[in-house]
């Protein structure tokens, strides 16, 4: 018999036996198959044939099956925040000693409600004149926003400054980490000086002629008032008075010492007219008639009543 034949019924032998084993319990498929290939290869007679190759084909079992369950799903965590906004931006400029707030909005990201036992606690840098810690002012839901404040105050002296903050829940436990508040403290740079004090300044603040229409031979009363409405005080000066401002000489005139910066002074006299004069003209005061005092001002000297009359 040639050796061709003789694996061929060696073969259809122990397809034979997979069949039987498979019909008997106690071992697995792949055990059974080894067990019987090995058996009916033993039994085989061993016979070389220089002229043939034999090929002895490769048996294998079906892979088995084991389907997946879903995928595992992480539980959201009861506390987590999402970062909104903040004021007081990282640099912002303060000078030494000056009050600001600082803020932060957050947005509940978890599943548990935030109550008022939770806390901003201060943790590390410069604190700022900041309380150690401070509750939440309200409950804050799943998916609600809340501003969480805390009032700071910048340091006397120049430099930049950094505290960190974290936010506890009611158990302690830190859920929000590394917040915080950077700042840069600048003098202010010096005012400029004031600048020197404006000179005086003399006005007219009443010329009043009583009567205002004056009889000839009757006498009549003026008043003038003057003011030093400059910075500095006027120091001597001279008032005159001209009942028609075409006479040659001053009707009254009056010699004032001093007149300081802001005060007033009230001057009078009586006078009376030796003819009538028609109602086209004009009276007249000036102060400061010799330019003694130095003003700022040295356009408004003078006051006039006009149209002016004298009756008969």
């Amino acid at each position: 018999m040639s050796n061709k034949l003789r694996l061929a019924c060696a073969w259809m032998a122990v397809m034979i036996v997979l069949v039987a084993c498979a019909l008997s319990g106690g071992l697995s498929e792949q055990e059974k198959l080894q067990t019987a290939v090995a058996q009916t290869m033993e039994a085989l007679v061993t016979e070389e044939d220089d002229e043939d190759e034999v090929i002895i084909p490769t048996i294998t079992t079906a892979p088995s099956d084991t389907p997946e369950g879903p995928p595992t799903k992480t539980p959201d965590p009861c506390n987590h925040a999402k970062f909104i906004s903040e004021t007081v931006e990282d640099g912002t400029d303060f000078a030494p000693d000056e009050n600001f707030t600082k803020t932060w909005r957050l947005k509940n990201d978890g599943t548990c409600t935030w109550n008022t036992n939770y806390k901003l606690v201060f943790v590390d840098g410069d604190q700022l004149s900041s309380p150690a810690n401070k509750n939440l002012t309200q409950s804050v839901a799943p998916g609600e926003q809340v501003d969480i404040s805390v009032d700071l105050k910048a340091p006397g002296s120049e430099g930049t400054y950094k505290g960190f903050w974290k936010i506890a829940d009611d158990e302690g436990q830190y859920f929000v980490h590394n917040i915080w508040v950077e700042i840069e403290v600048i003098e202010p740079a010096a005012p400029p000086p004031p600048p020197p004090p404006s000179k005086a300044d003399l006005i007219v603040t009443e010329f009043t002629l009583i009567p205002s229409t004056p009889t000839s031979h009757v006498s009549m009363h003026t008043r003038v008032q003057v003011k030093n409405q400059g910075e500095t005080n006027a120091g001597a000066f001279k008032v005159q008075w001209y009942g028609l401002d075409t006479f040659t000489n001053p009707s009254c005139f009056w010699n004032v010492g001093n007149l300081a910066a802001g005060d007033t002074i009230l001057i009078e006299c009586d006078f009376t007219y030796n003819s009538w004069y028609p109602h086209n003209r004009t009276t007249i005061v000036n102060v400061d008639v010799n330019n003694s005092v130095d003003e700022s001002n040295e356009g408004n000297n003078s006051a006039t009543i006009s149209p002016f009359g004298v009756d008969s």
